[in-house]
């Protein structure tokens, strides 16, 4: 969307999405390469315990081969991810990423029993916390699949000798139409100045890096203004009212009481706009939640932030794109009773 000729060959059918499927690959292998050079240095400065190096033999031999290794490894997955998509359902590199998260469960729910049977958590805490888990995934559930939906009614058109008569549809907008992709892109800029800062020996440097660490006030205050940020920059890139309205009005749409053009464009702008702010408190609670949990209530495991986001959003799809498959195939559904919008 920001880049005019990527948006141009996505309009040019599947030539021009395996182009940018092409440019995918090539950015993942020179993003893997800088940050495998990234990894292996710092991994050289790393001492342990005792004070002895980490790495036995520091230098280019052990970068490169951090580098080749890393990179083949990255390369591999990209690969998984895609024949996952070509032959599986639902997109790919989010069911690895999915399976990479929910693989974390099983060490995260042994940990808190052993809390329990050594009395550092008590039953009444984790019954308590069970009841939050659910009502927060349910949350989640509620709001990625709520949708704010503006009436649009076609008119009537005459083609040849024939009338076809109009239409009521709606045009629906998501509550977070943004994702995942807000918090992702607030932690990583915070995190690059903290991570700078731990490789220079200055008091004031250091200070700004302990400041910066998730659980300060001042870390979940700067988190939250730019998750806040990047829902409306997000939005605003990968969403125009315009073309909406234009398009809308090329097919004879218009919105009730609204004048088609300009006028139904700053319509749907100031919706979005509305809505959207709902969206980015909804992903700021969601993300600040486990500091919270860790640092009041002691929690033993990470719940929440953009990890449930993930999962949670890749099952919803997952079941969604499961159900549209048995129904196009006469199935009676993957599921007798559930709120799945795609058999509505």
């Amino acid at each position: 969307m920001v880049i005019p000729y990527l948006e141009q060959l996505k309009n040019e059918g599947e030539q021009g999405r395996k182009k940018i499927t092409q440019y995918t690959r090539y950015g993942t292998v020179v993003l893997s390469i800088i940050q495998g050079m990234g990894i292996s240095v710092g991994l050289e400065s790393m001492t342990s315990p005792g004070g002895a190096a980490i790495v036995m033999f520091p230098g280019w031999g052990f970068r490169l081969m951090t580098v080749l290794t890393l990179t083949a490894g990255t390369a591999f997955i990209m690969w998984l991810g895609e024949q996952i998509t070509e032959r599986g359902i639902g997109n790919g590199i989010s069911l690895i990423i999915f399976a990479g998260i929910v693989a974390r469960m099983p060490a995260a729910i042994m940990n808190t029993f052993r809390l329990v049977s050594t009395g550092e958590m008590n039953i009444f805490a984790i019954i308590i916390l069970g009841l939050l888990m659910i009502l927060v995934i349910a949350f989640i559930v509620f709001v990625e699949q709520g949708q704010r939906r503006i009436p649009v009614q076609y008119a009537k058109r005459v083609v040849g000798r024939r009338m076809y008569g109009g239409q009521s549809t709606h045009l629906p907008l998501k509550i977070n139409t943004s994702g995942v992709i807000p918090p992702i892109f607030a932690s990583s800029i915070i995190m690059f100045p903290a991570t700078v800062a731990g490789f220079i020996t200055i008091p004031w440097m250091k200070s700004i890096a302990d400041a910066m660490r998730p659980g300060n006030l001042f870390y979940e205050l700067l988190y939250v203004g730019f998750i806040f940020f990047f829902c409306y920059f997000y939005t605003a890139v990968t969403f125009n009212p315009v073309d909406v309205a234009d398009n809308m009005k090329k097919n004879g749409g218009y919105i009730p009481g609204i004048r088609p053009g300009k006028r139904t464009a700053d319509y749907i702008d100031r919706v979005l706009t509305r809505i959207t702010l709902g969206g980015a408190i909804y992903v700021s609670a969601v993300c600040v939640l486990p500091s919270i949990l860790i640092s009041r209530f002691n929690v033993p495991f990470y719940f929440g932030g953009t990890a449930l986001l993930i999962v949670v959003g890749v099952a919803i799809d997952t079941v969604a794109q499961m159900e549209s498959h048995m129904l196009t195939r006469h199935y009676e559904g993957f599921l007798k009773k559930g709120g799945i919008r795609g058999r509505r």
